[in-house]
């Protein structure tokens, strides 16, 4: 099986130019801003202020949808019951999901614009420790291979005749295929380490292309540092 991992390409735009700390930073102060508002207006304008980094980070129109698709299933257990159980529940619905609306389109516009792997060094660069770094990186990096490895021992069953029922035949082979998964992926695992040792890794974090700070990366950290401040002081005050 090839281990090479395809991630989809990042468009050119203002987002993707910024310095990967930089950006790691604001669009976190602006999730906890998001985070915090309790007005309703306020969390309209901060998922409008979403998507418009969005726009400006060329984010695919399809990569949006279909996150927002998930967010909306997550959230709408809470938004069919708070209109029944809370006082003001269907304004405290909208803004429930105005919140999410906006911390996930924040998410999207921090993994779609910069390779993962950059944002990655960009984490440890703020001081997220290096183990941990490397923990979800690699969680990543092997889930895509994980994910690929089961879609194979799927259509190897099939091919081979086998359909899911409710008997026991079924019940065992799942658990097989599962086995199979899991005893390839610890030998992949050891495989792993054996090269990583072999090639002198020692533990420590390495990014592989420096970070440099340019006037633009800390005007545009600044923008959304007052842009958060003016949601929370609307939020409170008006």
């Amino acid at each position: 099986m090839s281990l090479t991992v395809r991630e989809s390409a990042i468009p050119d735009s203002p987002i993707s130019r910024w310095d990967a700390r930089w950006k790691l930073a604001a669009l976190l102060l602006a999730t906890v801003a998001v985070v915090t508002l309790r007005d309703l207006w306020a969390a309209g304008v901060a998922a409008l202020l979403a998507l418009f980094l969005a726009g400006i980070g060329r984010v695919r129109w399809s990569v949006l949808t279909s996150r927002w698709l998930l967010l909306l299933l997550a959230v709408a257990p809470v938004l069919m019951v708070l209109p029944f159980t809370a006082e003001n529940g269907t304004r405290l619905a909208g803004g429930v999901a105005l919140r999410a609306f906006a911390v996930g389109t924040l998410a999207v516009v921090l993994v779609h614009t910069a390779p993962l792997a950059r944002t990655f060094a960009a984490a440890h660069a703020l001081g997220v420790p290096g183990l941990l770094v490397q923990i979800a990186q690699l969680a990543h990096r092997y889930s895509l291979l994980f994910f690929a490895e089961a879609r194979r021992v799927r259509i190897a069953l099939r091919t081979r005749g086998f359909r899911t029922r409710t008997d026991a035949h079924t019940y065992r082979t799942l658990g097989a295929s599962a086995g199979v998964l899991l005893v390839r992926g610890g030998d992949r695992a050891e495989s792993v380490a054996d090269a990583m040792r072999t090639r002198g890794f020692d533990g420590t974090y390495r990014p592989l292309h420096p970070f440099r700070t340019t006037p633009a990366d800390a005007l545009g950290f600044a923008a959304v540092l007052v842009a958060s401040a003016l949601l929370i002081v609307w939020d409170r005050f008006a």
